[in-house]
Parts: structure tokens; sequence; C-alpha cells
């Protein structure tokens, strides 16, 4: 059955998974860096904020922020265009435009406009943009036909807390790690935070802006989003506001999110060979986790009770059942979106 995919009126998060079908691995080097480009200028044109990445042979993950719908000025819509699609296409756009306001056409000038606008700050078309565009590049070049993706991308709507976001942004970089394709994040070119460590702007911006957002501050310098990132991979995502809320409280802080274990956790297995939880959050990064992937949502209960309120009574009946809880992360996950009660 197709899961209901979870999106919310206004500014939204989300963690976005796609794979390319037929358990192929096309996307090489070369590949990873068309893609990427192509992301990025879908983000630039539809005003979603990308705050960081990890492309890999067979898919991707992003974790984004779809800001709330706000009007677009002529000017605007024409600098996106040409973020889109580059200098020559723009200009040819402009030139048609020019040749039916000569015709006394203006309205198809107008609802060119208003389709371009309709496509901006929504994730499926931000998703549609660009990976049809890398389909179309990527047949053309390789002389291939049909589409090369695994239907629908995957999307997690998520808590805007310094916990949630901060946690997928960890996985994300890690999974370069638990895919063997580089031995630590900070090597991984592919994904945000080794494109950033080695000098990559445009990833250095994304998670600067991330680390503001999560932090609520204006601007955070490379040096805090990166130290930021790298409590993130070790498991520690909680943030100084909290940390120091919680001294002054006079709190025990017990959870293992907090620990400063940097040894690689045992994998332990049950008496039927079967893997047990990990016992920290540095262990948990480090797995598949179905929680991060699967469609629905990530974040606190109260967060998880209040996007199920939001949702149709429909999307609410086929969503309803257990929900996986991250209870020493204090994050619970729901394929669908479930009632946290």
């Amino acid at each position: 059955m197709r899961r209901p995919r979870v999106k919310v009126e206004g500014e939204g998060f989300y963690h976005v998974v796609s794979r390319i079908g037929g358990k192929r691995f096309l996307i090489d080097e070369k590949e990873k860096a068309i893609l990427l480009g192509m992301i990025r200028a879908a983000a630039a044109f539809s005003g979603v904020e990308l705050y960081t990445f990890a492309i890999m042979s067979n898919h991707f993950h992003l974790l984004v922020r779809v800001p709330r719908k706000k009007a677009v000025s002529d000017a605007e819509l024409l600098r996106r265009m040409e973020a889109l699609y580059g200098t020559p296409r723009f200009r040819k756009v402009l030139e048609k435009w020019e040749k039916w306001m000569e015709r006394k056409q203006e309205w198809r000038v107008l609802d060119e406009k208003a389709r371009m606008r309709a496509r901006m700050y929504d994730l499926s078309q931000f998703c549609k943009t660009f990976k049809e565009t890398y389909t179309q590049d990527y047949n053309k070049r390789h002389e291939n036909t049909g589409t090369i993706w695994e239907g629908r991308f995957k999307s997690i709507l998520l808590e805007g807390s310094y916990r949630a976001m901060m946690t997928v942004a960890g996985y994300i970089h890690l999974n370069p790690v638990r895919a063997a394709m580089a031995a630590a994040p900070e090597d991984a070119r592919n994904a945000g935070y080794g494109a950033a460590c080695h000098g990559d702007f445009a990833a250095q911006d994304g998670l600067r802006a991330l680390v503001s957002r999560v932090c609520r501050e204006e601007d955070s310098s490379w040096e805090q989003a990166r130290e930021a990132c790298a409590n993130a991979i070790e498991g520690k995502v909680k943030s100084s506001a909290e940390a120091s809320s919680s001294a002054r409280d006079g709190e025990m802080e017990t959870s293992p999110f907090l620990e400063e274990k940097v040894e690689d956790e045992v994998v332990e297995r049950d008496e039927k060979g079967r893997l047990l939880p990990p016992k920290t959050m540095r262990g948990l990064l480090r797995r598949r986790v179905a929680g991060f992937l699967q469609g629905g949502a990530l974040g606190g209960a109260a967060f998880l009770r209040r996007v199920a309120g939001c949702l149709p009574p429909r999307v609410r009946r086929r969503a309803k059942g257990l929900l996986d809880h991250c209870a020493f992360i204090g994050l619970s996950s729901a394929a669908g979106v479930r009632d946290a009660s």
C-alpha cells in the first residue's frame, strides 16, 4: 500500500531519500558532482534551503528546509530561473517571451510566469525538478532511456529542534562511513560535512545555516558549525542552551548522547543471532535506522501528536499504529504519522 506523504503547510524541515531503480549503482564520482549541482540549482530556484547532503552510488540523502510560501517579484523570478536553467537556456526563454510580447500574447508570458512561481516553496516540486533534469541529462550522455529512479522519493518530516535536526544531520554525514566508502566523515567529499571540511563553501554555508537555525543564532561561523556537526556525529545532540538549562535546574544528566566515549561500540546479538539495540546514540547512528529512512515524521512525542492532529482523517486512519520509540535520545519515529499517546 502506498504510504501517504506527510507535509505541513508553511515552514517544514525534511529528510529526503531517493534511490536508483533496479538496484543499480550508476552515480560515480563525476555523476555525484553533476547531481549535486542540479540539486543546488533546483534549491536556488525553489527557495528551498539545502542544509546538508550525502550523494551515494545508488541513492542520496538531503536535509532541507522548505520556507513558507511568499510572493516572488518578476526580478527575483528571473534571477531564480537563470540559476536553474543556466545563462544560455535562460536567454532563449527571454527571447521566446519577447516574441510573444511582439505578437500581443502577453497572457502566454503571464501564464508561464505563474507556472514557474507555482513550483516554488514546495518539496515535491523541488525534488521533481532536479530528478527529472538529472534523468534527462544522464540519458542523453549515456544513450539511456526511461527513468533511472526507483519511484517516488521518501521524505521524513522533522521537528525543527536541535536534537532532531542534528541527529539526522549526523546520520546523513555517517552514510559514507556505514557504506565503507570513507574511513571517517571528514574524508567523505560526497557528503556535506566532508565536503565542507575540504573547502566547499556552499556546503559550509548550508551547515552554518543549519546550526544558526537550531541554535537560534543570527549567523554561526564555520568553526561553530563544524564543532556542532562533529559532536552530532559522535552522538552528542544536546544544544548548549539545553545543557545550560539542565545545569541551572540541577538535573542529573545520564542520557548516553552526552557520553564522552569515542571507541567503537561492540555489536551485540541475541541468542538467535539478531542484532540488539545499541546502548548509545553513537552506536545508533552507525547503524541503518528505519525510523530515519521511512516516510513519516521524527521528533518528540508532542510534536508527532501535533502533526497527526493536522492530517486529514483518512491519512490518520491509515497511519494509526505503534510508535518506534528511541527513548534514550528523546525522539520518536513513525512510519506514517501515528498518535504518540
